[in-house]
């Protein structure tokens, strides 16, 4: 018993924790996380044009996150 409570709390303890380490996380001031917050508005100011073609948009973001390292950030477009 005490030993499945050791590996519970374990585990709980590694996923509240494996977030805040996060390589592309936009509030870190690292160099990766200013790159991809520069892809993040680039995409928001573009998308907002009347005459915006969001697929060369899509493919534009996921170029750019890409480059920056951090293609799960374009996965949902």
């Amino acid at each position: 018993m005490k030993k499945s409570a050791v590996v519970l709390a374990f585990a709980l303890l590694a996923g509240l924790t494996a977030p805040a380490f996060a390589t592309c996380d936009t509030r870190n001031d690292d160099e990766q996380a200013m790159c991809a917050t520069k892809c993040e508005d680039a995409w928001l100011k573009d998308q907002q044009s009347i005459t915006a073609d969001i697929s060369k948009l899509k493919v534009a973001r996921k170029a750019c996150d890409t480059k920056c390292g951090c293609p799960q950030n374009s996965d949902k477009l």
